[in-house]
């Protein structure tokens, strides 16, 4: 049978209007078995976002958030009602069919790889084919085996969702222990017994007495980002790698791949900065602004309007260090207080550092390099079985929904 003779796809609401507030659900609220619900007017969301109600079942239609898993069914709504995106698909099975089996159901290979295979747009929001939803040919147990095997996944699911949590935990603990370590080799040097004084900076506290403070802008330029026009974007050759936000993001110290590439004709055209390579580049406006964006480039670079780079102009300071003293800052301190977080440079190009010489320097980063070498390595390892987990949780379902392993 097809998946519209046991669901109706995007319900439509029949009951009468609402002077109260419903649950809303926008895309980023939706994840897998989730939803972060919110509330909206009801005469804010009818006719303007997706109508949806208790038990009915949540697909996010666009790449990736699909292939992430984010499907979810909804439950204790505000009203019985909630709105959500307009980029999520409604099923609301009928009443010979369960909503948790469907749940499970929409996750096996033949389900997600099809679905797939319709999706088509531009850009980052492709997506799947309505058509696809409507005429998509499924054999369906009875209500009776469906709930049999709800039973068993549940149970399965929550053991395997257990020991990802778990791992998760330690993954998170071992990510804390890597800040902190970078957080006091910087600020407090590698001898425990060192004598300290007041750094007089409310941030940093006390510092070895032998140290002194500096300002930024004693030992960095400034040098801001440029527009990034669309039709430069996606280029992979270039004599420039053009860095976004988004690819400063990652635990190494080093910027990963460009995935776009500027011509140096392009760069004069355009009148891009370039950076000059092991410059320290970090983001100045939007939400990346509260997580350890900093990368060192290795490479003459350009980075978009949303980014910035520290350009060393003194030899007393290694860049190393630099960048890990960076990674202790939080940029949010530099907010002009505008409605976008943005940071201000000038105030961050004022603000102190502590600066050992720089012998002490290059032992600190040492230091660190070492330590957070072995703390990453651990995190890899702990990846690799969170991984495996959630493989074992996908073949489980697909094996169990499809008929492969009874129940």
């Amino acid at each position: 049978m097809r998946l519209k003779d046991i669901t109706i796809l995007n319900p439509t609401y029949i009951g009468v209007p609402l002077d109260k507030q419903v649950s809303f659900v926008p895309m980023e609220s939706l994840r897998y078995d989730m939803l972060d619900l919110q509330e909206i007017a009801f005469d804010e969301g009818k006719g303007k976002y997706t109508y949806f109600a208790d038990n009915d079942l949540l697909i996010a239609k666009v790449t990736p958030c699909f292939e992430n898993g984010n499907i979810a069914i909804a439950k204790n709504l505000k009203e019985n009602i909630g709105f959500g995106s307009s980029e999520i698909f409604i099923l609301r099975p009928n009443k010979k069919n369960s909503s948790r089996y469907m749940f499970y159901y929409v996750q096996t290979n033949d389900f997600r790889n099809n679905a797939c295979a319709t999706m088509c747009g531009v850009g980052g929001l492709k997506r799947i084919s309505p058509l696809f939803m409507r005429t998509y040919e499924l054999d369906i147990p009875s209500l009776q085996v469906q709930q049999r095997i709800v039973e068993y996944l549940d149970a399965k699911i929550a053991e395997i969702d257990k020991k990802i949590e778990l791992l998760g935990k330690k993954r998170d603990a071992y990510k804390r222990l890597k800040t902190a370590t970078i957080n006091r080799a910087v600020t407090r040097g590698l001898d425990e017994h060192v004598k300290l004084k007041d750094s007089g900076i409310e941030w940093l506290g006390e510092i070895p007495a032998h140290w002194e403070t500096r300002r930024i802008k004693d030992f960095f330029t400034n040098v801001s980002g440029n527009g990034f026009k669309v039709e430069f974007q996606g280029n992979e050759q270039g004599d420039y790698p053009f860095y976004k936000v988004s690819d400063l993001n990652g635990e190494t110290k080093e910027v990963s791949h460009a995935k776009n590439y500027v011509t140096k004709s392009i760069a004069a055209q355009e009148s891009y900065n370039i950076i000059p390579a092991h410059s320290i580049l970090f983001p100045k406006i939007g939400e990346a602004l509260k997580k350890n964006y900093r990368r060192i480039n290795m490479d003459q670079c350009c980075v978009d309007n949303n980014c910035s780079a520290l350009v060393i102009k003194d030899s007393h300071i290694c860049l190393n260090y630099a960048y890990y003293i960076m990674r202790c800052i939080d940029m949010s301190w530099f907010d002009n207080g505008g409605t976008i977080p943005s940071v201000c440079i000038s105030k961050l190009m004022s603000t102190s550092i502590p600066v050992p010489s720089f012998r002490e320097q290059e032992f600190i980063v040492h230091y660190i390099d070492d330590r957070c070498a072995k703390i990453d390595e651990a995190v890899t390892i702990i990846d690799k079985q969170i991984d495996a987990l959630k493989r074992l949780k996908r073949s489980l379902i697909n094996e169990v929904v499809t008929g492969k392993r009874m129940v």
